[in-house]
């Protein structure tokens, strides 16, 4: 049942525990929050302080805010009103589905807190959800192969040649950016990045051929400084929304070209080792979500 009148409530504190704390609907009835959550906040996982506490409060402080702008009860909430606040977070974190787990899991654990010392008449409300996909996989985001060849096809030499060391060599943004010409191989068709080497063959080595004539880097007469006259990744992604809007293709992150890169080694070498050594992957966990595209 709800709380009455004269019925006391145990709650956690910090100090103490199961012990008599005011009533938890007064704080609510009076819009303070930060009672409500200091009433409760010993009940929640992680110490005082910690980076767990404070995501479980910074959860529980939107929920609140939402239950008093859409004028529903806490104490009483009901699997309707569960539902409502799962269509607000897919709503805001359309493309970030481990989010709205993690809110929804932190609200549901202060349910069975509230059901355990007999704030809520339960069952919990949040229990049983139809949440939104968490697997990797169908949420990494990746520039196709007709994409990239769109890309491609309307870039200019130096943008060619930068596009193709994310979705072929599978560089990632501040490895273009720091990328020398002496770091630029042609003959052997290799990178130095970071001390690994990378391939560079096909059409990415012809572009950066073509470009690197531009910049006056030949065989015979090597350029010198940063292969791209970019000084921030902020720069970096001015360049591949542009050329995105030029050749209409949505825009992606950068990562989104590395993932393209490493999921066409993958198909290509069916090796997950040697796609972890292309990429400079410390482990094989990224490669596993490739596989499973």
């Amino acid at each position: 049942m709800p709380l009455g009148a004269g019925d006391p409530i145990c709650i956690y504190s910090e100090e103490v525990t199961a012990s008599p704390l005011p009533r938890l609907w007064r704080t609510l009835e009076r819009g303070d929050h930060e009672a409500f959550l200091d009433l409760i906040a010993g009940g929640l996982p992680g110490h005082f302080g910690s980076a767990t506490r404070k995501n479980h409060l910074s959860s529980l402080r939107a929920y609140l805010r939402w239950t008093e702008e859409e004028r529903r009860s806490v104490l009483n909430a009901t699997p309707r009103d569960a539902h409502a606040y799962l269509g607000l977070l897919v709503q805001k974190h359309t493309h970030a589905p481990a989010t709205i787990h993690n809110h929804l899991t932190r609200v549901r654990g202060l349910y069975g807190l509230l059901i355990e010392h007999g704030a809520h008449p339960g069952p919990n409300p949040f229990v049983g959800l139809k949440l939104p996909s968490n697997r990797p996989e169908e949420h990494r985001e990746l520039y196709s192969e007709d994409e990239v060849r769109r890309l491609v096809t309307h870039a200019s030499v130096r943008d060619r040649a930068l596009v193709l060391l994310g979705a072929q060599a599978g560089l990632t943004g501040p490895e273009v950016l720091h990328l020398t010409w002496a770091d630029v191989d042609t003959r052997a068709g290799q990178l130095s990045v970071l001390g690994r080497t990378v391939e560079a063959h096909g059409e990415l080595l012809t572009a950066l051929e073509v470009y690197g004539r531009e910049r006056g880097h030949t065989e015979l007469f090597a350029a010198t400084g940063p292969v791209f006259d970019l000084s921030s990744e902020y720069e970096l992604r001015k360049v591949v929304y542009l050329l995105c809007r030029r050749a209409n293709v949505p825009y992606k992150a950068w990562r989104a070209l590395r993932n393209a890169a490493g999921l066409r080694l993958l198909q290509r070498t069916g090796d997950p080792r040697a796609v972890a050594a292309q990429l400079g992957l410390g482990t094989l966990k990224a490669v596993e979500v490739w596989q499973k595209l």
